[in-house]
């Protein structure tokens, strides 16, 4: 048999008050109806004694707000994702506001299929989400169209949308620069699908811009595409063939999951980088790069600032969702580790 939940009557009936006095404290409304702090005090007391825990979405029904936030993102697995979350939960915390995370696995259905449970039955007062949709559409719904929404990671450039992203073009030409500068002038870049989302076309796009100021020529088969559902095994096959063509003095990967992926298949196929000649460089920086060989050159994303700019401008949308908050489009800069 089951533990039977406390409920608001339980208390009512505890301290010979009424329901409806009760719901008042518990909600925060205590002062605004005129409720004396001892007898305040009494209730939450009673409350924590009976280990009472409010239906968070019952209230969100009744006052119009949950003070909860949902954040969806491609991978939770992936430590750059998992330490944005850190973050906006510590923040949102100072807030009086709890986080709900949940992982799309880079499947537009399943996004689609979350964002209606819990902002289209009002389950979330607010929505920070690193999106796989291929366009804005689905984001013009009049239900959401209005929600407090800011995308983190990456944003769809058909709509007019919140966001905080971190400088992808900049990092990645930067990077690819410096690949240059130190004498590659074959780098083969490892991208990741869904290779349409705005943080990897941009990523794509400051890689060839950075060839193209240094009259390096850009060749089809020196961008390979790694498939999210498959990236072990994906980067296993098409870099190991890349390889036995030779003439590669740099391998780039535009996310960490396939660095960690080319890690790998280095020490299963007694790859040697440093004595091949052949530089290794990685967008996005885990801490997995400080202890391995070959020395991995790095993009470093700001993932406290992402974190802490998206749980605050959410936050300020949810206060000014019946106002016109504005659009806020915030670009972070990166930074390069080089680690000789």
């Amino acid at each position: 048999m089951g533990i039977k939940k406390t409920l608001l009557e339980d208390i009512a009936k505890e301290l010979n008050v009424s329901k409806t006095l009760v719901s008042m404290v518990i909600n925060g409304k205590g002062d605004a109806y005129g409720i004396s702090k001892k007898t305040q005090e009494k209730v939450l007391s009673k409350a924590g004694e009976m280990e009472y825990t409010p239906n968070v979405f019952a209230r969100a029904l009744r006052t119009g707000k949950s003070h909860l936030i949902a954040l969806l993102v491609a991978d939770i697995s992936n430590p750059f994702y998992s330490n944005i979350a850190k973050h906006v939960e510590k923040e949102l915390a100072l807030k009086g506001y709890n986080l709900m995370i949940c992982s799309t696995d880079e499947n537009v259905a399943r996004e689609e299929k979350l964002i209606s449970l819990f902002a289209e039955q009002h389950m979330i007062d607010g929505l920070i989400i690193a999106t796989t949709n291929t366009s804005g559409e689905y984001f013009k719904k009049e239900r959401l169209r209005n929600f407090p929404i800011v995308f983190i990671d990456r944003y769809l450039p058909d709509i007019e949308s919140n966001y905080v992203v971190a400088n992808n073009y900049q990092g990645s030409f930067e990077i690819t620069e410096l690949l240059i500068k130190k004498g590659c002038k074959n780098i083969l870049a490892l991208n990741i699908t869904p290779s349409h989302i705005s943080s990897l076309t941009e990523r794509v796009k400051g890689y060839k811009d950075a060839l193209k100021k240094h009259d390096l020529t850009f060749k089809d088969d020196n961008l390979l595409e790694i498939s999210f559902d498959n990236i072990q095994n994906d980067v296993k096959t098409q870099l190991t063939k890349r390889l036995k063509q030779g003439k590669i003095d740099a391998i780039y990967t535009l996310n960490n999951h396939i660095a960690t992926a080319c890690l790998n298949v280095f020490n299963e196929i007694g790859f040697d980088a440093q004595k091949e000649g052949v530089l290794f460089a990685s967008f996005d920086d885990i801490s997995l790069f400080d202890f391995v060989k070959p020395n991995v050159i790095s993009v470093s994303q700001p993932v406290e600032k992402i974190g802490t700019e998206a749980a605050n401008l959410a936050l300020h949308l949810i206060d000014n969702k019946a106002n016109d908050a504005g659009v806020q489009k915030i670009v972070l800069p990166t930074s390069i580790i080089s680690r000789n």
